[in-house]
């Protein structure tokens, strides 16, 4: 677990309203979408992401996609986003996706332990594939809420 200051990272996404149970099944399909624009315009790109925004009711808001480091078109519902910049809680995950909730479970006890703020703006940065879990690395991040101001 460690804090930094995170850059915003330019992504094509699909924006799109799921729920807990429809995650993985979304994240693949909308992945499907970006992944053949991004190929057609020949982008260059690096690992994917997922934006979580929070929801209501059991639903919430993600944007799924993909880093361009090169620029693109949007064409149809994939479009030009970013990840959020400031000051972030982060934690390393190796294994399978299905068992991040350790990860989650980490930064939220940090926050409750510092008194830190989650700011309701979270992501995932996943690694490049391996075929062994072990290897398969996601990145968690909590963008803070800031720092209340010190007193005199």
């Amino acid at each position: 677990m460690r804090t930094e200051h995170a850059g915003p990272r330019t992504l094509a996404a699909v924006r799109a309203e799921t729920t807990r149970q429809r995650l993985g099944s979304d994240i693949v399909r909308l992945l499907d979408l970006v992944w053949p624009v991004l190929r057609e315009q020949a982008v260059t790109t690096d690992h994917n992401v997922v934006v979580y925004y929070t929801g209501a009711g059991g639903r919430f808001t993600v944007e799924v996609g993909v880093e361009a480091l090169t620029d693109f078109t949007d064409r149809g519902q994939v479009r030009h986003a970013s990840t959020p910049a400031g000051e972030v809680a982060v934690a390393t995950h190796y294994g399978e996706y299905s068992d991040l909730a350790s990860a989650y479970a980490t930064l939220e006890l940090w926050c409750k332990d510092t008194g830190r703020r989650p700011a309701g703006v979270n992501w995932e940065v996943y690694g490049d594939w391996d075929e062994d879990p072990a290897k398969r690395r996601t990145d968690v991040y909590f963008l803070l809420a800031p720092s209340p101001a010190s007193g005199p």
